[in-house]
């Protein structure tokens, strides 16, 4: 498995170190037998191989150009600051080299200001995708054939992902890693980046901050279950604010969302409790209640079948990692 990072002027480094130690560390939990058969590697492409001046002055060494026509799994393009036009005046070589990455089965996944790469490429035509809010308004002007969601927080359009910011880009390597290498590993990789991550590993596309819904009532369902958390729920009380019968709303749940309203409440109950965990100094009881459990015990055993520790064990570890350095 071959990752690459571009390289150009004023890209923020944050899009690149988060995302890079992320994806690593899921390739070293793998057997060691599979690691050995199956290679992982992340490159560094810029346009030459001297340093390139990233952002807070810092510099990074590449370990290939575009002229390299070596393929890559996937490849991710870090935001700029600022206007990327001028990175994108210096580099155009940067744009026939995706096009043909693309063509030969790489993914291609861009940051904030980062989607301009692609969209010069034209491959986002008559596509969905999203960019950093704030170049929302020039990027419709200069990309008019590019359905430009404003709501979204992370899109996709054949193998081409777009996010918002860093936050996003990391939900979306989360999501990666569920693909590459399974749900336990991400789970894993979530558990230990916890306090940079914000969000699960399940899909998280076009709706506004969630998953990926093409039917309006399950992107509501989604949205009042989030915001009901501490009371009882139930499939036909989500149902009824949908204004769907119970047996077409688990039909339809189930098939855009891959699981049951039942389990997908559950694994937004452990990822806000999680969140409590690590940001709040609440007692276990108190998070337990903010998430819907009124009983700490039966919380704590869906805590520690979902993330493998219990809620005092994930505190301990997030603030040492917090802390102590």
């Amino acid at each position: 498995m071959k990752i690459g990072f571009l390289l150009y002027e004023r890209a923020l480094i944050t899009g690149i170190s988060l995302a890079a130690e992320m994806l690593s560390s899921a390739a070293s939990l793998r057997p060691r037998a599979q690691q050995r058969s199956q290679p992982f590697s992340i490159k560094l492409v810029a346009p030459k191989l001297a340093p390139t001046k990233v952002t807070a002055g810092l510099k990074l060494q590449p370990d290939i150009t575009y002229a390299d026509p070596q393929p890559f799994d996937i490849l991710i393009l870090p935001p700029m600051w600022g206007n990327p036009q001028q990175s994108i005046r210096r580099s155009p070589e940067i744009i026939a080299w995706l096009k043909m990455q693309y063509q030969k089965g790489a993914k291609l996944v861009a940051t904030g200001t980062g989607v301009a790469w692609l969209a010069e490429t034209g491959l986002l035509n008559g596509q969905v995708a999203t960019t950093h809010w704030y170049y929302f308004d020039t990027f419709a002007s200069r990309y008019p054939r590019v359905n430009l969601n404003r709501q979204a927080s992370i899109t996709a359009a054949d193998g081409i992902y777009c996010t918002t910011s860093i936050n996003s880009q990391s939900e979306m390597i989360l999501y990666l890693i569920t693909e590459y290498f399974g749900q336990k590993t991400a789970q894993t990789i979530e558990t230990h980046f916890g306090h940079e991550i914000s969000k699960s590993t399940q899909q998280p596309f076009y709706q506004i901050g969630g998953e990926l819904q093409f039917d309006e009532s399950i992107a509501l369902a989604q949205d009042w279950m989030k915001r009901n958390l501490a009371h009882p729920i139930t499939a036909q009380s989500i149902a009824d604010q949908c204004g769907v019968p119970l047996r077409t709303f688990n039909r339809k749940f189930k098939d855009q969302v891959g699981e049951t309203p039942h389990q997908h409440l559950q694994r937004l109950r452990m990822d806000a409790a999680q969140q409590l965990l690590r940001d709040f100094g609440m007692s276990v009881q108190d998070v337990a209640e903010q998430v819907g459990y009124k009983d700490a015990h039966h919380f704590s055993t869906r805590f520690l079948q979902h993330y493998n520790m219990s809620p005092s064990q994930y505190r301990r570890m997030v603030k040492t990692k917090i802390y102590n350095p």
